[in-house]
């Protein structure tokens, strides 16, 4: 492929929809959801599939956030809206929490409270167990 100048473009500058359907997967389901074509063609001819780990990364964290969970999802913003504002640019997106469930979480924790189990009783155990 060659720009206007005739120049080569190299293969990585080349315009791609690699990452659209996985944005488009991962965009919450809402009712200004749309526009898919329109959207393909945005990420094509600006380049985002260049950033799609970073907008992918945004998507899910701000999935988590009160501003889009807010009134069943009635502020997030449209995928079109979303990627033509670039919303994701120079955000600060924190490192998700991984989510333990709080059941295992009490029983690591009594866990590590608990005392050792004395020599005596783990080598009689030992003993029974041959």
């Amino acid at each position: 492929m060659q720009d206007l100048f005739g120049n080569e473009i190299p293969e990585q500058q080349k315009k791609s929809d690699e990452g659209f359907d996985e944005f488009w997967s991962v965009y919450p389901k809402c009712f200004r959801k749309g526009e898919k074509s329109a959207c393909k063609k945005k990420w094509i001819e600006s380049y985002y599939f260049s950033q799609k780990h970073i907008i992918l990364k945004h998507i899910q964290w701000m999935a988590t956030t009160t501003a889009w969970l807010k009134d069943n999802g009635a502020f997030i913003p449209a995928p079109k809206v979303y990627l033509n504002q670039q919303r994701w640019d120079g955000a600060d997106i924190p490192d998700p929490k991984p989510l333990i469930d709080p059941a295992l979480a009490k029983i690591e924790a009594d866990f590590k409270k608990a005392a050792p189990m004395p020599d005596h009783i783990r080598a009689r155990l030992a003993e029974l167990r041959k």
